[in-house]
């Protein structure tokens, strides 16, 4: 992986760190609220491959990202066949690694803080209070401001995070609240086929 990082060389180092439990969970969730206003279409499972690609969009990303899923070992055998796969998509590609322990969520974090150096932007798919310190202590120390208009906008640079929305998210009250972010539902009803306003 760092040897295919140095040769192509893009101008930013992407990184995706995925907690698979979580996204499965959603998945779940997404398709019993979806189908509960859409119960004319027929709405099934989709696999993480087809999630990713739509998950990088709603975070207005492109390029070349390495993803890094995480998941307890029962389960690995649902996306063993991602791994070390590159998936190609509309504006780049995807290289997967797979990741199984039992410990797998304080893995994600111990592998986010240790290999931090590679990477320039950060997009995790996560929401758990186990993830705070890890993340957190990849960004800047310092919250940048930007203003448009009259209106000053306050957030952590170099990092998205695709979560659950601010009402659930157990990120609030931390100062991840101000990392750009999208709601999970939002590239899961993607995944699912529905349209921007069905969702």
């Amino acid at each position: 992986m760092y040897e295919e990082r140095m040769q192509r060389a893009p101008a930013k180092f992407r990184v995706m760190y995925i907690d698979y439990s979580f996204v499965n969970k959603q998945m779940n969730e997404a398709l019993k609220f979806y189908r509960g206003i859409h119960p004319s279409k027929e709405l099934t499972f989709q696999p993480l491959e087809k999630i990713i690609p739509h998950a990088i969009e709603w975070l207005h990303e492109k390029s070349f990202v390495t993803a890094f899923v995480f998941c307890p070992a029962e389960l690995r055998s649902e996306i063993e066949h991602l791994n070390a796969t590159i998936l190609e998509y509309d504006k780049g590609e995807i290289k997967f690694s797979i990741l199984a322990s039992e410990f797998y969520s304080m893995d994600l974090g111990e592998h986010l803080e240790s290999f931090a150096h590679f990477f320039d932007e950060f997009m995790v798919i996560a929401d758990d209070p186990i993830y705070r310190d890890p993340i957190r202590a990849v960004l800047p120390a310092k919250i940048t401001e930007k203003t448009v208009g009259a209106y000053t906008h306050k957030y952590l640079a170099n990092a998205k995070l695709l979560r659950l929305g601010n009402d659930e998210t157990s990120f609030a009250g931390t100062e991840l609240a101000y990392v750009r972010w999208q709601d999970i539902f939002y590239p899961i009803g993607f995944a699912l086929g529905l349209s921007r306003y069905e969702l």
